[in-house]
């Protein structure tokens, strides 16, 4: 019989299924992206309830033939305005780019790293997003250097930008920054393994 492992969590993405259960996706600390299935959370009064898009849990899965299985939870989740509607959306957009940039079972720390402190923001902004999105693909290895033909039409406050972006490092960005969004949209749209609808979202939501 399996043991029951805990992981340090970030819930990615929640589905129902069935009668009562949920199957969620999983950031985790210690193995990477997992998919697991949660019996009985939307059962009333279900102490497996809280596993909802964007909270940070320390999640118990037990390992069977047919997958994870979800045993038990304790909350993390430090807070956060995350019932304000653009606040959610803007981090909506971080869980759709990992879910369509990460594979299975492949440890990332780093980018778990990130998305925490992305999370523990007060208030989230495009901009945020923007340099989240530039973390994460300098982290998977598919950003190029600074000075790749890929930023020739760039500025040099621009590159200054998506260096500083790369390393984890907050810096102001240029107030005109649709270059930069328009760059980072097409190097995702080039290792996504689906289309991503979140940011379209956002943008008539903000009209």
């Amino acid at each position: 019989m399996p043991h029951a492992r805990t992981f340090n969590c970030l819930v990615l993405a929640s589905y129902d299924v069935g009668e009562a259960d949920r199957f969620v996706v999983l950031l985790t600390h210690e193995a990477g992206r997992l998919a697991a299935r949660v019996p009985g959370a939307r059962k009333p009064k279900s102490r497996l309830a809280a596993l909802l898009p964007l909270t940070h849990l320390s999640v118990e899965l037990k390992e069977t033939q047919s997958g994870y299985l979800v045993t038990g939870i304790s909350a993390r989740d430090r807070s956060s305005d995350h019932a304000h509607l653009q606040n959610f959306l803007i981090r909506t957009q971080c869980s759709e780019l990992l879910l369509a940039l990460l594979s299975d079972g492949e440890p990332t720390p780093e980018i778990f790293d990130a998305l925490c402190l992305l999370l523990e923001k007060d208030h989230c902004t495009a901009i945020d997003i923007l340099a989240f999105s530039f973390r994460v693909l300098s982290l998977l290895g598919v950003l190029p250097e600074s000075s790749d033909r890929t930023f020739a039409a760039l500025s040099k406050e621009e590159r200054a930008f998506v260096d500083a972006s790369a390393h984890g490092q907050p810096m102001e960005c240029p107030k005109a920054y649709a270059r930069l969004s328009a760059l980072c949209t097409q190097l995702v749209q080039e290792h996504a393994t689906r289309a991503l609808r979140a940011p379209d979202v956002v943008a008539a939501c903000s009209q």
